[in-house]
């Protein structure tokens, strides 16, 4: 695949690889890692076996043999070690060949390419770039999703579409009235006036503001303010092409006696590329308040309904991508609404120039 261009960023261009390698990736949940599963994972048009060591370390390697090719995840564990299903190779988990079963020694410089892991429950991190360069302090951690004092839910979606599609979309709040109609977009006074937007430290940001209003049922639920106006802000941010976080943080500013007046939900949505034209998207949505088995089932079920009428949208817009002769000269118009996700292309451009610099 290409690089991409310089100057004018489009980057859903089918034959552009527009992901930096260098970057931690989420590679699976914490969950899909379990006892003698050998999962198969294609991540940034690179097929992947990650498996979980006997000191519950995860391992991840080049998913073929060495031999003749056929995919190690179709084999079987001895121990940490994995067999091919076709003539019984046999890797240890940095790739070396350890065993061959028709002849005594092994070749002593053939290995698979391995990758740096590191899980910070509930995911799974990869790097997939130059190994010395992955820092396991630098990747995503989200401590309130181990945290008792509050309650989430969380899924997966494989989406049809490139990655900064869905980038894009969820920095982007005029969509709701529209894409979410009958779900979350019917819930708020959206007025005409765009967010603020931020860029700071690497990161993107919009900010919107919805004061002295009555609480949206997505975040009422459990709160039961019963309509008493309050104020929410909402931000969210591109952390990184890989990691997006969103915030709406809710003040009462008369609360009943004894109660406490602020109350936070975050949704993570978190995506890595599976091809140029495909990706792997997780999210997970949380609270401080209402914690309960109940509350998790339904913030699961509102999320899934939501999040699926995105999958519908961002689909079709890459499938007419995928169908156009020239994807980069498609007209595109884009509204003062929009800085947000225009930004983060200008993040991801980053990425890739000092990819391609550190390269050169």
């Amino acid at each position: 695949m290409s690089t991409p261009p310089s100057g004018q960023f489009q980057p859903y261009d089918p034959s552009v690889a527009n992901y930096p390698r260098n970057l931690w990736w989420v590679a699976a949940r914490s969950g899909e890692v379990d006892g003698d599963t050998l999962l198969a994972r294609r991540l940034l048009d690179t097929d992947i076996v990650l498996y979980r060591l006997r000191d519950g370390s995860v391992a991840a390697m080049d998913d073929r043999c060495m031999h003749r090719g056929l995919p190690l995840s179709m084999g079987w564990r001895e121990g940490d070690e994995i067999v091919c299903r076709y003539h019984g190779f046999k890797y240890s988990p940095q790739g070396k060949i350890v065993q061959i079963p028709t002849q005594e020694n092994c070749p002593k410089r053939a290995a698979l390419r391995t990758y740096p892991v590191v899980e910070k429950a509930p995911f799974i991190w990869i790097w997939m770039g130059d190994p010395a360069q992955a820092d396991p302090a630098k990747a995503p951690e989200y401590p309130w999703l181990n945290d008792p004092s509050w309650v989430w839910a969380g899924g997966y979606m494989h989406v049809k579409s490139n990655y900064m599609l869905l980038k894009e979309n969820v920095l982007d709040l005029t969509h709701f009235p529209f894409t979410h109609k009958t779900t979350f977009g019917a819930l708020d006074d959206y007025d005409e006036a765009a967010p603020n937007f931020v860029q700071e430290n690497g990161t993107v940001s919009f900010v919107k503001e919805f004061n002295n209003q009555a609480l949206s049922p997505i975040y009422d639920k459990d709160l039961n303010l019963g309509g008493k106006p309050v104020d929410r802000t909402d931000k969210g941010t591109s952390m990184s092409p890989a990691e997006h976080l969103f915030t709406a943080s809710v003040y009462d500013r008369s609360p009943p006696p004894g109660e406490r007046g602020e109350y936070t939900v975050h949704f993570q949505h978190l995506t890595t590329p599976e091809t140029s034209t495909t990706h792997h998207y997780w999210w997970a949505m949380s609270r401080d308040y209402g914690v309960s088995d109940a509350a998790a089932a339904w913030m699961e079920s509102v999320a899934k309904e939501a999040f699926a009428e995105d999958k519908v949208v961002l689909e079709a817009i890459q499938q007419r991508i995928n169908d156009s002769p020239a994807p980069r000269e498609l007209p595109e118009v884009s509204a003062v609404a929009d800085r947000a996700g225009l930004l983060a292309r200008r993040q991801l451009q980053a990425y890739l120039e000092r990819e391609a610099a550190q390269e050169a």
